[in-house]
Formats: C-alpha cells, sequence, structure tokens
C-alpha cells in the first residue's frame, strides 16, 4: 500500500510540473457507513457525520479541447454513530483517510478570454476514480476505545466511483474560483459472499481556487 501511494505521489508530483492549472479546495464531507456482517444482518441505526476536507491537485486540458483530466490528493474523514437505547449500548466511528483522486470532466461555455477579460462563467460536469488508505481511526464502544488500524475493514484500501457537478468563475484567464458538489459511493472488487462488508457513500461540498501555470498574470 505504502508502495502505491509513493508511485502516485511522484507521478503527482512529475505530471503537476506540465500541468495547466494547480487548485486547492476545501469544504465538508458528509458521510455515512453501510455495514452487513457475514451473516447478512445490517447496522440500520447508522448515523453519517459531517467533517472537514481539503484537497490539492492539478488539472489540465486534453488536446486543447474542454475535456480536462484531474490528479489530485485528499485528507477526508469519515464518522458514524450508532446507539440502542434498549440495551444502553453507544458506538461511535471516526477515520482520517489520504485520498488519490483521478478525474475526468467537461466544461460547458470555457471562455477564452484575453489579458484584459475578467468575470467569466462556466460549469463542469465531473467523473472520478478515487482511493482511500487509512491513515488513523478509532471506535468507541460505550467507554472503551479500540483502535481501528490494521483492523481489515479499515485497513484495505477504499475505492470509490463519484461524479458530480462544478461551478466555475474566473476572476481572471490566470485565476478562478469554483465551487463543486460530488458524490461517491465506496466499491468492492471480488466476491464477499459470506464475508463483512463495509461501503461508504459520501456527499462533498467544496470550494476552491486554482491558478493557472501558464498565462501571463
Amino acid at each position: 500500500m505504502k508502495k502505491i501511494l509513493s508511485c502516485f505521489l511522484l507521478a503527482f508530483i512529475m505530471l503537476s510540473l506540465h500541468s495547466q492549472y494547480l487548485y486547492l479546495e476545501t469544504g465538508k464531507l458528509i458521510s455515512s457507513f453501510k455495514y452487513k456482517n457475514s451473516e447478512g444482518g445490517s447496522l440500520s441505526d447508522l448515523k453519517g457525520s459531517n467533517q472537514n476536507t481539503l484537497g490539492a491537485g492539478f488539472r489540465m486540458s486534453l488536446f486543447q479541447s474542454p475535456l480536462h483530466i484531474s490528479l489530485g490528493v485528499a485528507h477526508d474523514k469519515f464518522g458514524a454513530t450508532s446507539s440502542d437505547l434498549e440495551l444502553g449500548n453507544y458506538s461511535e466511528w471516526e477515520a482520517a483517510f489520504l485520498g488519490a483522486n483521478l478525474g475526468v470532466d467537461y466544461e460547458f461555455l470555457q471562455p477564452r478570454m484575453n489579458p484584459s477579460q475578467h468575470d467569466k462563467f462556466s460549469f463542469s460536469v465531473k467523473g472520478i476514480f478515487g482511493t482511500d488508505y487509512l491513515i488513523k481511526g478509532k471506535q468507541k464502544l460505550n467507554n472503551q476505545v479500540y483502535d481501528l488500524t490494521g483492523v481489515e475493514e479499515f485497513d484495505n484500501p477504499v475505492f470509490f466511483l463519484k461524479g458530480g457537478a462544478t461551478f466555475n468563475y474566473y476572476i481572471t484567464r490566470s485565476y478562478v474560483a469554483y465551487g463543486q458538489y460530488i458524490f461517491g459511493r465506496s466499491i468492492l472488487f471480488g466476491n464477499y459472499n459470506g464475508q463483512e462488508q463495509l461501503r461508504f457513500i459520501t456527499h462533498n461540498v467544496n470550494i476552491g481556487f486554482s491558478v493557472s501555470l501558464f498565462y501571463n498574470r
């Protein structure tokens, strides 16, 4: 896992040197868990959480078209709570992940701006394939706290398919502010029949700022 993450970070650094825009974004990540045990039973009273997220990366056009690819990293936090009033049990999960995201987007109404123009708008639709790696996590069961590091359901990489939309405001052709909404759902590879299954569902609302590396300011 560490080798995969190291290769991704190296590719991120090398490709960012040739990208058109570098971006930084932050926002809220609303997450929930879908858990199923080996017998097919689930936890129906799981409630999601609202956590902060931070991401950075690059975005570049393919052949100077409205189609773009992006590569980014993100620090995401996931959480959930569960309670059983009859038995008096309370559980809480909180986990921090380092995520790697490969995205493709198509930008509509992309402005062709000269240096004297400003205040232009566009919007994009976006698809993302991502993978998240656990940095740290804990589970609180009543008054006891357990470390999630090394726990199989959390220690394996979590793969995501995501999609959403971005609204772009071109302050100038060099500086772009944006807001975006991204929905994500984790996917499982392989045969999980008769095994525990843990899935994540995410709603990500971000604001961000990107800077062109090539245009004159």
